[in-house]
């Protein structure tokens, strides 16, 4: 270890150490409710059809060990609580599938068979943690499944579960965000998932050891079923396999679309993924529509209003439950406040005249938070959520002429290096950051360098940024930390079966939504003095696709305009045809035969794999 290295590992432990000592992470009572009813673990990994390992606990066995010096204290306490896994059961008729994947399922007894709650990320860990409830508590088929939200891992495992062919239970306007939503951004949204997931880092002390709501997502097979029945308002009320719920929309808060509901009969709050042990993200840092922090906290309060008389268990979507009704009330509290701080407080700010980065650098946290580390950012960040709430009210302009039209960051790194004097004098002046231990001034230097093609920066950037992540609370940014020095030190990672496209889920896309998404990829320099149209019949459906301007936009059933060819086509194979799977001398084409070859050849094909950290 250099000298350098030695110095900023010394102050990565001092800064540790603080946080150990400013926070009551010894207290007891969170590990008994992380523990609380378990039942039975998964009896080993869980095998893709392929052979490989689509989800171990045994992955987090070095948690067991007490804190390294690569990690914050505060977040290794939280992920040792994450790493509870098996079947637990909640209440008399309640049991949660926890640590089984990224989310939880959450098992109701039904008269006739098992009501499932959120079937996680993949096909496999969803049948594995139904099969565990089947062995631990007698089999029963699945009568009726219900998914609180839009987001994949609490949907995307429905393969895994459905083959009895059950009712599945969705809230309003799910459709038209669940495929939607990742499909128009998904190759960016997936690229960023990689690192916010810390999937293409090493799972150990010093790499990935959480992700914040849960330890990380499972490596299977995502798909999807549609779903036959939508929850529309707050106050609703279902009779399901024999069960009462009551249900609270919370559409707009963490999803587009989303449902919490009751079990009046068993005493069990639901908050889906609107309340979890920890700070949630008003914007993920994968990618999304900016959520709406003051809605958030108003529905956690009319949850509290309506529910938290009749509540003696809370359950999330993530992590473990809260007991007794004194101390779901205080939870809810918190977890209410903590929203409606950072939207009141980044609004105060932002009315004194100040831009993101400046609200981000002076919001302090509540006092609050050092008592309710529930509230704490194990995943979302009070500095990165500030930010969030800036953009959903001001947009990304901070109001100053010089932000009207910056630079990029490679012409920004080659001014910032020219203007410093070059790259030794940038390392010269990073090494000093270092030693006055101001590490984001540090990786600014040395970024600026990196974007100006200075290989020479790259292994101390490397250096700051794993540092930077051993410092950190949230689970989340640690992983962006790691794999933003394993991009620097090592290349931009190609894993196999890591993002990619959900085929059942694509498949749901209506036409409108897949010619925008395929009108994404148009790229505009081919598309310079071209004027194409073409109709697609897709199943008596007719869709005209024009190309002029350099921009292209789909007409939905249109019959009318005139074209140069006209396409007959399947639902399913239009999916084939964006991947160039569809051999395309089968297709039925009347009119200019080459029209749709050279439509094709307009459009670019997406690398997952692009560089984020590095030029």
């Amino acid at each position: 270890m250099s000298d350098e290295t030695s110095k900023i590992f010394a102050q990565t432990r001092q800064s540790n150490k603080a946080m150990s000592d400013r926070l009551p992470l010894a207290r007891e009572g969170a590990e008994q409710d992380a523990t609380r009813g378990w039942l039975a673990s998964l009896s080993g990994p869980v095998i893709r059809a392929d052979g490989g390992v689509a989800w171990d606990p045994a992955w987090f066995d070095f948690l067991k060990q007490d804190c390294p010096e690569t990690a914050n204290p505060s977040l290794w306490r939280h992920a040792q609580l994450n790493a509870n896994h098996g079947l637990f059961e909640v209440a008399d008729g309640v049991w949660q599938a926890r640590g089984c994947d990224y989310a939880n399922m959450t098992i109701i007894r039904g008269e006739t068979g098992w009501i499932l709650v959120d079937p996680l990320m993949t096909k496999e860990s969803a049948s594995a943690a139904l099969k565990l409830v089947n062995d631990t508590l007698g089999q029963r088929p699945v009568s009726a499944i219900l998914v609180t939200h839009t987001h994949p891992d609490h949907f995307a495992g429905l393969r895994g579960v459905t083959a009895d062919n059950p009712p599945i239970y969705a809230p309003e306007g799910f459709m038209d965000f669940a495929a939607a939503e990742g499909v128009l951004g998904g190759n960016h949204t997936s690229r960023r998932a990689v690192d916010q997931f810390g999937i293409a880092v090493p799972i150990g002390p010093e790499g990935m050891i959480d992700g914040g709501i849960g330890k990380t997502v499972a490596r299977g097979t995502r798909g999807f079923v549609i779903p036959t029945d939508y929850i529309c308002e707050t106050g609703e009320v279902r009779i399901i396999d024999g069960v009462n719920f009551e249900f609270l929309m919370a559409s707009g808060t963490e999803a587009p679309a989303e449902f919490t509901f009751l079990l009046p009969d068993h005493g069990v709050l639901c908050m889906a993924e609107v309340c979890t042990q920890n700070m949630h993200n008003v914007l993920t840092p994968r990618g999304a529509e900016v959520r709406d922090p003051l809605l958030w906290a108003r529905v956690i309060d009319d949850a509290l209003q309506r529910f938290g008389d009749r509540t003696d268990i809370l359950i999330n979507c993530h992590n473990w439950p809260v007991w007794g009704q004194g101390a779901v009330e205080t939870f809810m509290l918190e977890q209410r406040d903590i929203y409606k701080y950072i939207h009141d407080q980044t609004l105060r700010l932002a009315n004194h005249g100040m831009g993101p980065d400046e609200i981000a650098a002076i919001l302090e946290e509540p006092e609050y938070l050092s008592e309710a580390l529930h509230a704490r950012g194990y995943y979302g960040t009070l500095n990165f959520n500030a930010r969030a709430t800036y953009q959903k009210y001001y947009g990304f302009f901070d109001g100053r002429p010089v932000s009207l039209n910056p630079l990029p960051p490679e012409t920004l790194g080659t001014h910032f290096l020219d203007a410093l004097g070059g790259v030794d004098r940038v390392l010269e002046l990073a090494e000093k950051a270092v030693t006055d231990d101001q590490l984001q001034w540090a990786a600014t230097l040395l970024n600026h360098a990196v974007f100006a093609h200075e290989d020479a920066a790259k292994a101390p950037l490397a250096t700051v940024y794993r540092n930077m992540a051993y410092r950190e609370e949230s689970a989340i940014m640690r992983n962006i930390f790691l794999s933003g020095a394993q991009e620097l030190e090592q290349g931009t990672p190609r894993l196999q079966g890591a993002g990619g496209r959900n085929s059942d889920l694509a498949a749901t896309l209506s036409l409108k939504d897949w010619f925008d998404a395929f009108a994404v990829r148009l790229n505009a320099e081919k598309a310079l003095g071209v004027d194409l149209s073409i109709r697609f019949i897709v199943e008596e459906q007719a869709v005209t696709v024009s190309v002029a301007r350099q921009t292209e936009f789909a007409r939905i059933n249109d019959a009318t305009s005139t074209v140069d060819a006209t396409v007959s086509l399947n639902a399913s194979d239009l999916e084939a045809l964006a991947s160039g799977a569809l051999a395309l001398e089968t297709v039925q084409v009347a009119g200019d035969t080459t029209a749709l070859k050279r439509w094709l050849d307009l459009h670019d094909s997406f690398d997952l794999w692009f560089n984020i950290a590095t030029p």
